[in-house]
């Protein structure tokens, strides 16, 4: 997190950056560890060891804290996709189901490695506006960079209309990475199903969808 005071001597200026950086990763951690309905005032000033004012003159309420934990983890989030997607390095004649899978694994595989957080702030994001806000914003710039990836092998998509198949496939995909993030893995069926296989999976479907005529 980065933070400027103006007109603030640099001495205590850092100090301020410091304890803001401290008192959102204590947070951050009492949410993932305890669930949302610990996220207190007084339960972050204990795990960052401020005072309860020091949040208030910071953020002001437990919402906004909140709120800046989301933020926070969407930016995070979305520099792991962009890294996992980036990082594959297709050949410009990759084929569709090459450039699915690096969709599905920079997508999924970043779901997978936040989970545990991503389903607190999930679950706050009911009950918080502004949470839900920038969740939702932080989802659709995702999908945006699902649908530039695919954009590049749309001239592979047989189906109708395939800017909007892609976009419809993102949907799925979204689906099944929050059901799994909030519920676990055998909630809807006892056979096994771990994230790569879920991967693998997935792609296939994807593939099979966008080369279906109608």
């Amino acid at each position: 997190m980065t933070s400027s005071v103006p007109d603030v001597p640099p001495a205590m200026q850092e100090r301020s950056k410091r304890t803001l950086e401290r008192i959102y990763r204590a947070g951050t951690e009492v949410l993932e560890k305890q669930g949302p309905s610990a996220v207190t005032i007084a339960n972050v000033a204990a795990a960052a060891g401020v005072s309860t004012g020091s949040i208030y003159r910071r953020f002001g309420s437990k919402d906004q804290l909140l709120t800046v934990i989301q933020h926070e983890f969407i930016e995070e989030f979305k520099a792991e996709m962009a890294s996992r997607l980036n990082g594959e390095h297709l050949q410009p004649d990759a084929s569709l189901n090459d450039v699915v899978r690096v969709a599905v694994q920079g997508f999924a595989g970043t779901f997978e490695t936040r989970q545990r957080l991503l389903r607190e702030l999930m679950l706050v994001s009911t009950e918080n506006p502004a949470v839900f806000e920038v969740g939702s914003r932080g989802a659709i710039e995702c999908g945006a960079m699902f649908r530039e990836l695919l954009l590049g092998v749309a001239d592979k998509i047989t189906r109708p209309h395939p800017e909007q198949a892609i976009d419809y496939a993102y949907r799925m995909l979204y689906s099944m990475c929050a059901f799994r993030a909030l519920f676990g893995e055998n909630v809807e069926s006892t056979r096994p199903a771990p994230w790569p296989a879920l991967i693998d999976e997935m792609t296939t479907a994807l593939c099979a969808y966008f080369t279906a005529d109608s």
